[in-house]
């Protein structure tokens, strides 16, 4: 058993067992087949699907990957299931360990907290670069996912608000133009949701962050290169916080509600 310590009080995790996927029954209800696609594009479809599994949970950290059956039950060759493998293993979501196999990461909390800091920095990169060059078509794409989060919210359905927080996130990064920030920020959130993806927070919360978002899309919208990155980084940086709060890092026992996305 893992200590963690703070400067309040510890936080005692178990460690989770190594754990061989081979209920394929369910990860094919999940993937569907991959029959239509086209040879060139097979790779990438076949780490798409494998990603998503991993992301949603079907494949838990520390799970090891069986090769053969998911290339079986992808209705494809083993190379392309090698290929995929090999790539999310670059990204980060899964490591290769010598003569055991390809696992999917457990992330630590000291990894999150790092990744946290790194995602920061990206995020206040982000909202600078798009202040100056955002789009009417990309402010009603941002006002719009902003519509669905405060409905989601009001209504409490904790998947549309987490699916909609995600998109308000990717859709910033996205539209900052720059690839190598996107590609950068999505291996750090996937990093950070194999952590996070199991944690939820409260109703308060939810609406503390929704301010958040209402800030960050008002500096936007008003071309305040410095003040909308200030507000996206200073967003992730709370985020950060609401995260030690849920796991009781700062004695917080409230019954949770929402779900807490990276």
């Amino acid at each position: 058993m893992r200590t963690f310590k703070t400067g309040l009080e510890q936080l005692r995790v178990a460690p989770t067992p190594p754990i061989i996927v081979d209920n394929m029954s369910k990860i094919v209800r999940l993937t569907g087949k991959l029959e239509g696609a086209r040879h060139g594009h097979l790779g990438g479809e076949v780490r798409k699907r494998i990603e998503e599994l991993v992301l949603n949970g079907v494949m838990p950290a520390g799970a090891r990957i069986n090769e053969l059956q998911l290339a079986l039950q992808l209705k494809v060759s083993r190379g392309p299931v090698r290929e995929a493998l090999r790539a999310l293993e670059n990204s980060g979501l899964l490591v290769a360990i010598p003569n055991r196999g390809v696992f999917v990461r457990e992330v630590r909390l000291e990894d999150a907290l790092d990744l946290y800091e790194i995602r920061s920095g990206l995020a206040h990169v982000a909202g600078k670069l798009l202040a100056r060059r955002i789009s009417t078509q990309q402010i009603a794409t941002l006002k719009a996912i902003y519509a669905r989060m405060e409905k989601a919210s009001t209504a409490r359905d904790i998947s549309a608000y987490y699916c909609a927080n995600l998109a308000f996130h990717s859709q910033i990064i996205e539209f900052a133009g720059n690839p190598r920030l996107t590609t950068m920020s999505e291996a750090v959130r996937n990093e950070l949701q194999l952590y996070l993806r199991d944690a939820f927070v409260g109703r308060a919360q939810s609406r503390e962050s929704q301010a958040e978002h209402r800030n960050i899309l008002k500096a936007i919208i008003d071309g305040d290169a410095e003040a909308a990155g200030a507000a996206f980084e200073a967003h992730i940086l709370s985020g950060k916080q609401r995260m030690l709060e849920y796991f009781g890092l700062r004695g917080n026992k409230k019954v949770p509600q929402y779900g807490l996305a990276p």
